[in-house]
């Protein structure tokens, strides 16, 4: 098991490996993590991105969980609470203009945005173009189930997380059934 509760299988061990390479690759500025829902996605990109924020990669690391119907001024909101930044502006464009300005002002960002179920207008948030973020060494990573989805937000690099083998799968779920066994076991000793 590793630190932040990814424990790292042969399925995922592959999508680790290309997911740091790409982090650490400067050409890279949009990244696509895309899987089965329910296959560590989520997890898989705040385990790596620590990594990265250790190695120095990226000074900051801010994240916001988009979902199946986007809530732009929501997502604005958490993105600016992670970069530590008030957003007075109202009106959506305002407040997107503002983010922007800001991310261009610093550099080595990484923009995590999870759970995209469609095509996303990342200018519309306030997330700069990809040749924009280049110049700021900062990158945007989002995770998604499907492959078209990073096609229409022109991810340059896709990455696939596949579900689990059988085996690996039989005993991911006997560690999670031992510990909730030896718990309960444990609250049953306790109370007698």
């Amino acid at each position: 098991m590793l630190n932040g509760g990814f424990e790292a299988f042969e399925a995922t061990r592959q999508a680790m490996v290309e997911l740091m390479k790409t982090l650490e690759n400067d050409e890279f500025a949009a990244i696509g993590v895309y899987g089965m829902g329910g296959v560590g996605k989520t997890t898989l990109v705040k385990y790596l991105s620590a990594i990265a924020l250790k190695k120095g990669l990226f000074d900051h690391v801010i994240m916001a969980v988009v979902s199946q119907t986007p809530n732009t001024r929501n997502i604005q909101g958490t993105l600016a609470d992670g970069a530590g930044l008030e957003i007075e502006e109202e009106s959506e464009i305002g407040r997107a203009g503002r983010l922007q300005k800001e991310i261009l002002r610093r550099s080595k960002i990484l923009i995590i945005l999870v759970d995209i179920w469609n095509g996303l207008d990342l200018s519309s948030i306030g997330i700069p173009r990809y040749n924009e973020l280049q110049i700021c060494n900062s990158k945007v990573l989002f995770t998604t189930r499907r492959l078209y989805v990073c096609h229409s937000m022109e991810s340059q690099a896709n990455i696939h997380l596949s579900i689990l083998s059988e085996e690996d799968a039989w005993n991911l779920f006997l560690k999670k059934t031992r510990k909730s066994f030896q718990k309960s076991t444990d609250f049953y000793e306790v109370a007698r």
